[in-house]
């Protein structure tokens, strides 16, 4: 998004970066955030897999959303 920003304040072509792409990587910055506090007090097993699986569910989202855009 910075980068886009900055491309539209300097008068180049840019590209609006949709809401639901901002949630989508808010999402996946706070899983990534949990899995790493998960990892540090030493939580169980089942639940850093199921950390890392929507971990991996919400990287997957976001690029998928990311081609759809075109960005």
């Amino acid at each position: 998004q910075m980068v886009e920003s900055y491309r539209k304040a300097v008068g180049l072509d840019y590209k609006e970066v949709p809401p639901e792409l901002l949630a989508a990587d808010k999402k996946r910055l706070e899983l990534r955030s949990a899995l790493s506090q998960a990892r540090a007090r030493k939580a169980p097993e089942d639940e850093l897999s199921q950390l890392q699986a929507q971990l991996e569910l919400a990287e997957t989202q976001l690029e998928l959303l990311k081609v759809g855009y075109g960005l």
